[in-house]
């Protein structure tokens, strides 16, 4: 069975409750894949994209910019930064040349870093 795009939004609800303004489901390209815009409180937004093959996540780009659409941070698992040490995740920070390992591969992982940081801003 395809994942559902309202199973990744109960997901972001869940983690992000307060701090999340709206959601929209983007057009995709196959029944397998997962593509929304998250729009958090600060106007900043999450573009997620996944890839699911049998119930597991396969390729991910999770890209979260400003409310003028400036990056603050990208993941992904895209396979051509071999150099990195957590290769073949990696996020892009502040800009598409600044790569660096990343520990977060999965949208959960991502939305807990983006409440954090948004939740501390509101203190």
């Amino acid at each position: 069975m395809p994942i559902s795009p309202y199973d990744r939004i109960a997901v972001a609800r869940r983690i992000c409750g307060e701090i999340l303004l709206r959601v929209s489901i983007l057009p995709r390209r196959t029944q397998d894949q997962v593509k929304l815009c998250l729009t958090f409180t600060d106007g900043s937004k999450l573009y997620v994209t996944e890839t699911w093959s049998k119930g597991e996540l396969e390729v991910y780009s999770y890209y979260w910019v400003d409310a003028q659409s400036n990056l603050i941070i990208g993941w992904d698992n895209a396979p051509h930064h071999t150099q990195i040490e957590t290769f073949p995740h990696h996020k892009h920070v502040g800009d598409q040349s600044n790569r660096q390992p990343s520990e977060e591969r999965c949208l959960e992982d991502v939305l807990q870093v983006i409440a954090r940081q948004l939740r501390s801003l509101r203190r």
